[in-house]
């Protein structure tokens, strides 16, 4: 089998682990929330920030030893030693991670979003003391290949979530009108922000008792010489990900900090911006999928002879597929937008840039295969870094100015520099022959499309149905293009 064929398979299999999840949460967690809250956006703009700075904790207190992991895990003999070593941090940081939240819970809170929402940092606490613990033993099913187990532990994870909030938000209510009013009244409408957390609470839990059998295989062995490696490798990886959660999710409470409105009326544009930004998740998702499967087999295939040109077919296969995603999700707009509740959709026109800038994004963690094989990740941090000093200076200059619409186009250009950094720097310390004219050309071309697409809706007025079909007309003449200038490239990739 080809090697591609293989990071394709995997790929598809992390997805419906890593991806199908997210898609089921999208699908009718985003959804029943925007809906649940669509006479609220504001407490859905608290939503996001919140999770936004989850996001943020999770790299601070996992130190990436996830990705360390796969880097001296990877050797002959070390795996249950770097396993037990990563997990004894692990077990220290999810603990004082789980302390610090709790105790300073309402000063956090009033620098996340205001002290009120205290008790939300307080669940959140938990649910980060659980996601911590479970990190190592998901990257040990990934550096083992386990997909299949790593996926359903995934999968039930977000279905127990879903199944909790709905009890929560459907159930106890209804129980009440039935004469229930000593179980009914555990729901309370003005507090419905804390079902989400606690739904998820539910589910990080449910995540650890699924992951027992990886926990035990713990042994409770340290080596701190080992450890001091790790750390080494992965402290410029931790601005990585800090880094890269800034240009990602953070952008919902910079947005919320600088927009010129009042408190109430920045939350409303915040959760209208969180809500949108669901409809780009496909790519997001997608790119997701990718990473997850490409991490651990770019660390297997380090090393070999034929190594550089299959990180730049990969690049390539990875630019054909994100263009197809960003033109579907584009000519089928009409249709996704139901997606989320009617008045969080007068921030769609934000779609196309973030769909850009998610493409980009994947092709930064293509580009950065360079440095984590070659243990340049200090230049990794430094890459970083400038890409969140460009979204920092894109958000703080224009957010007074045109509102979310410069979070998107922050996103873009960030994630834009760090793929060409990674192309340009790559060359010197690891040469991988990408061929970046047609790749570049390929995305040009989509963006053409998408334009063309534009202009005819633009010119001729058609109708929903009359539109659907001129969309999907063009989509069908992309893929032919681009099969017909690619269709050697796939000939070759697949029988490799």
């Amino acid at each position: 089998m080809s090697l591609i064929k293989k990071l394709a398979g995997e790929t598809l299999i992390y997805g419906l682990g890593s991806v199908l999840p997210k898609v089921l949460n999208f699908v009718i967690l985003a959804p029943y929330l925007t809906y649940k809250f669509n006479d609220d956006e504001g407490l859905y703009g608290v939503h996001g920030i919140i999770y936004s700075f989850i996001g943020l904790l999770m790299v601070l207190f996992t130190l990436r030893l996830e990705t360390a992991f796969f880097r001296f895990g990877n050797k002959e003999g070390a795996l249950d030693k770097t396993y037990s070593t990563g997990f004894t941090v692990l077990l220290i940081a999810a603990s004082s991670c789980t302390l610090l939240l709790f105790v300073f819970a309402t000063p956090i809170a009033s620098i996340w979003t205001k002290a009120s929402d205290a008790n939300y940092v307080k669940i959140v606490a938990f649910i980060l003391g659980l996601d911590i613990l479970a990190a190592l033993p998901f990257a040990r099913l990934r550096l083992e290949a386990r997909a299949l187990r790593f996926s359903f532990v995934k999968l039930m994870n977000v279905i127990i979530t879903i199944i909790a909030l709905l009890v929560f938000m459907e159930l106890l209510p209804k129980l009440s009108e039935w004469g229930y009013a000593y179980l009914g009244d555990m729901y309370n409408r003005a507090d419905r922000l804390s079902y989400v957390f606690i739904a998820n609470l539910i589910g990080s839990f449910s995540v650890l008792l699924l992951l027992i059998p990886e926990l035990k295989k713990y042994n409770w062995s340290f080596d701190r010489r080992l450890l001091n490696q790790m750390l080494s490798y992965a402290w410029p990886l931790i601005i990585v990900g800090i880094a890269g959660v800034i240009n990602v999710s953070l952008d919902r409470w910079i947005l919320n900090s600088l927009l010129p409105g009042t408190v109430e009326e920045n939350e409303i544009q915040t959760g209208i911006y969180n809500a949108c930004t669901k409809i780009a998740i496909f790519m997001s998702l997608f790119t997701m999928a990718f990473n997850y499967a490409a991490e651990p087999f770019f660390f297997k295939q380090a090393g070999k002879k034929k190594s550089p040109q299959l990180y730049a077919d990969t690049a390539r296969a990875f630019t054909l597929m994100g263009s197809i995603i960003f033109l579907v999700v584009l000519y089928y707009l009409d249709i996704f937008q139901y997606l989320i509740g009617s008045n969080f959709r007068k921030g769609l026109y934000i779609v196309p840039v973030l769909l850009m800038a998610y493409l980009f994004l994947g092709l930064h963690y293509n580009f950065s295969v360079w440095y984590k094989i070659n243990d340049k990740t200090k230049i990794g941090a430094i890459i970083a870094l400038i890409g969140s000093g460009i979204s920092l200076a894109v958000n703080i200059t224009l957010i007074p100015k045109i509102g979310p619409m410069a979070a998107a186009w922050a996103a873009f250009f960030t994630f834009l520099s760090m793929a060409i950094l990674n192309v340009f720097i790559g060359k010197k310390y690891y040469p991988i022959p990408y061929d970046l004219k047609r790749m570049v050309f390929i995305i040009l071309l989509a963006y053409g499309f998408y334009e063309l697409a534009a202009y005819l809706d633009e010119v001729l007025k058609l109708g929903l149905t009359a539109r659907l079909v001129v969309h999907t007309g063009l989509l069908t003449v992309f893929i032919g293009i681009v099969y017909f200038l690619e269709k050697d490239f796939y000939k070759r990739i697949l029988s490799d």
